[in-house]
């Protein structure tokens, strides 16, 4: 019985790195041994994050019969997240379409990143309630990514009463229109500052001002990230990447799944976001979105002076 279930969309991304923004047209560049293919997504980077870290995840999400839906399924087996049983041969919670989501992602040689998103059958696509009814029984949280298909997973969540999490991504402002469902229900709210028309402190105030979240989580690149718990006064954390910074793919998810996992686990969400900046701070320091950090890493990086390995310079 898994403690969290994440809904949201699992792609394959070919990673793709670039000298600069913006790009420079050339007819043929060539990036021996830099091209990267493998599965992704907001869903499984919050999915196996938390796994990596010792909270037990399972995944909603449709995933396409072509060679993509191959890749994803692979990898889904790999990590243990397709929860295959005998008489299906498909994870509980992982339906069959005809289309998988594919993205390409061009990255600089600072680690910034540009997305570029096909969401195929995911943008039309229905997922049943009654499965992802199935899936709650027994869960400690839900995490509702805003792909389209989550939408109607929204109410389900809620009738099943358990804390809700959504990560509404790079929103401009407190009033986005596409994300007012998820807000409406959410106990805690992640999002990017990336994009915002107001400072990170006044969005989150906004926040909690209009919805009933009682924890916001804004992730501001660079600059670290912001915490705002209602009824208190917000507080800055700083930027840590203890093995540099070489792709930012992904760094959102990290400090999602990082929050939740010792937010479960110790109800304390200043210790959560202190070690959520840890791990969204080693998400960056590798290619890709593929997962390398386990709970004992952050640890011994809380040990470190300055949240740094010994041999980190």
């Amino acid at each position: 019985m898994p403690d969290v279930v994440v809904a949201g969309v699992v792609n394959v991304q070919q990673t793709v790195p670039v000298d600069g923004f913006p790009v420079a047209y050339a007819p043929v560049r060539y990036a021996t041994g830099r091209l990267r293919l493998a599965a992704s997504g907001v869903g499984l980077n919050v999915a196996r994050t938390l796994a990596a870290l010792g909270t037990q995840a399972t995944l909603a999400t449709l995933v396409g019969d072509d060679p993509a839906g191959m890749v994803i399924r692979a990898e889904l087996r790999r990590l243990g997240l397709l929860g295959e049983d005998e008489s299906g041969g498909r994870g509980a919670g992982v339906l069959p379409t005809t289309n998988s989501a594919m993205s390409a992602v061009l990255v600089d040689p600072h680690g910034t990143r540009q997305v570029h998103t096909d969401l195929a059958d995911l943008a039309t696509a229905r997922y049943p309630p009654s499965v992802f009814r199935d899936l709650l029984a027994g869960a400690r949280l839900a995490v509702l990514t805003t792909a389209g298909f989550v939408r109607d997973l929204i109410p389900v969540a809620q009738a099943a009463g358990v804390p809700i999490a959504v990560d509404v991504q790079t929103i401009e402002d407190a009033s986005d229109a596409y994300s007012r469902p998820w807000l409406a229900a959410a106990t805690i709210v992640f999002g990017s500052a990336e994009r915002l028309t107001a400072s990170p402190a006044d969005t989150a105030a906004a926040l909690l001002s209009r919805y009933p979240a009682r924890i916001v989580l804004l992730g501001m690149g660079g600059d670290g990230c912001l915490l705002a718990v209602r009824d208190r006064p917000p507080r800055r954390l700083p930027a840590l990447a203890p093995h540099g910074v070489l792709d930012t793919t992904g760094a959102g998810d990290a400090l999602c799944a990082g929050f939740l996992h010792y937010w479960l686990a110790t109800g304390d969400p200043d210790a959560a976001a202190r070690r959520a900046v840890l791990v969204a701070g080693c998400a960056v320091g590798s290619a890709g979105t593929a997962v390398h950090v386990t709970a004992g890493h952050i640890d011994d990086l809380l040990r470190a002076p300055g949240g740094r390995p010994s041999g980190v310079g």
